[in-house]
Parts: C-alpha cells; sequence; structure tokens
C-alpha cells in the first residue's frame, strides 16, 4: 500500500513528466524568442504566427504544472542526506519560475497586438510596448533575477542528483544543461531552447520512473 505523502509525490513527478512534454510539443508552436529592437521585422513575424495562441495555450499552463514536480522532487528527498540542498534547489526554482510568468505573459498577449500595430506603421508605439516587459528598468531586473534563480536552483538540484545513488549521473548534467537551454540561451539559439525541452521531458521521465520505484512499498 503506497502511503497518501508518497501518492502525493508521485502525482507532483507526473506533472513533471507532463510539463515535459508540454515544453517539448509548445517550443516549436511558438518560434524563437527574437528582442523587439534587434530585429523588429522578425519579431513582428514571430509574434503573428497563426501558431502563436496554441503554443502559449500550451506553454503558459506547463510554467504553472512544473511547480508541483520541484515540489514533489523535495518531498521526495528531504529525510535523504541531500535534503537541505533540494529543499533549496526546489525554492530558487519556484521563485525564479514565478518571476518569469510576467514576461511570458507579454509575450503571449500583449506581442501579437504590438506587432500588428508595428505592421500599421506605428513602429515606435509598437516597440515600446514590447520591449517593456523585457528590457524595461523594473522588468528587465525582474527577468534577470528570475534566470539567475532559475539557473542556480537547478545547479542546486543537479548537484542533489549527482550525489544521490538512486539517480545516474547523467541526469544532473542534463538537468543543469536543460537549464541553460531555456534560459540564457532563449535568445541565442532557438535549436538549443527546443532540444532543452526534450531534454527536460527525457530526465522527469527517469526521474519519475525510480521515484516511482523508491515509492513501491517492498
Amino acid at each position: 500500500m503506497v502511503s497518501k505523502d508518497d501518492k502525493k509525490i508521485r502525482l507532483g513527478m507526473l506533472c513533471f513528466v507532463l510539463y515535459g512534454v508540454m515544453a517539448a510539443v509548445g517550443l516549436p508552436f511558438r518560434g524563437p524568442v527574437i528582442i523587439p529592437g534587434e530585429n523588429p521585422e522578425l519579431w513582428a513575424e514571430v509574434a503573428l504566427l497563426s501558431t502563436h495562441d496554441l503554443a502559449w495555450a500550451i506553454l503558459l499552463p506547463a510554467l504553472v504544472i512544473q511547480l508541483f514536480g520541484f515540489m514533489a522532487y523535495w518531498g521526495f528527498m528531504k529525510d535523504r542526506p541531500q535534503g537541505e540542498m533540494a529543499f533549496w534547489g526546489m525554492v530558487l526554482s519556484v521563485a525564479g519560475n514565478g518571476l518569469f510568468l510576467p514576461s511570458t505573459g507579454i509575450l503571449a498577449f500583449a506581442d501579437p497586438q504590438a506587432a500588428q500595430m508595428y505592421q500599421a506603421g506605428m513602429t515606435e508605439q509598437a516597440l515600446n510596448i514590447a520591449s517593456a516587459g523585457v528590457s524595461g528598468a523594473l522588468s528587465g531586473t525582474i527577468l534577470a533575477g528570475s534566470g539567475i534563480m532559475l539557473l542556480v536552483g537547478s545547479i542546486l538540484i543537479g548537484i542533489t542528483l549527482w550525489k544521490s545513488p538512486l539517480f545516474p549521473k547523467w541526469t544532473a548534467v542534463v538537468y543543469i544543461f536543460h537549464a541553460f537551454a531555456l534560459t540564457l540561451a532563449v535568445t541565442i539559439s532557438y535549436t538549443v531552447e527546443q532540444i532543452g525541452g526534450l531534454l527536460i521531458l527525457l530526465v522527469a521521465v527517469v526521474m519519475t520512473r525510480i521515484i516511482w520505484r523508491e515509492t513501491s512499498t517492498p
């Protein structure tokens, strides 16, 4: 008989897998992240893709579902030697993810309207709106803080995966790389970002399978 707490951990890890599926599926529909001021023509094209709404209908819920995976992993690790580090990895990952949501809201909801304004000739107004959520004094600071928290949190979780005898060491390397791919590499390489989405799905499946086994009644 699986305990109630272990059932909750299993459910949370299934959410982690679901996040991986949604990230892997949603990113190709979304298109690359383009800084409006650097390439406004391409930014407008991407913002007006026919798959824009579908992409964000997948990716926004995925970012919320992911939080339950962080919590479930800590719930599994909390009484193990790596529990303290797993806790801070979870805290920073949740905080970083939460701070990232406002910028995704701009990309999802404001960018299409701003892109239409841009194509209608209201160039300056459109770029000001689009840039406000990612490169303004406040938004840029929050976005940078989000990225740092997510990276540090992922590194801490990666270390716990490396140190734990339960998980293959490659899962630690892949987990940390996926965090880089989905944060710092987002505006550098769309291909790397998509690879990051596939890698978190792979790691989530492996982690969930192991945790499922370890929470089974002897």
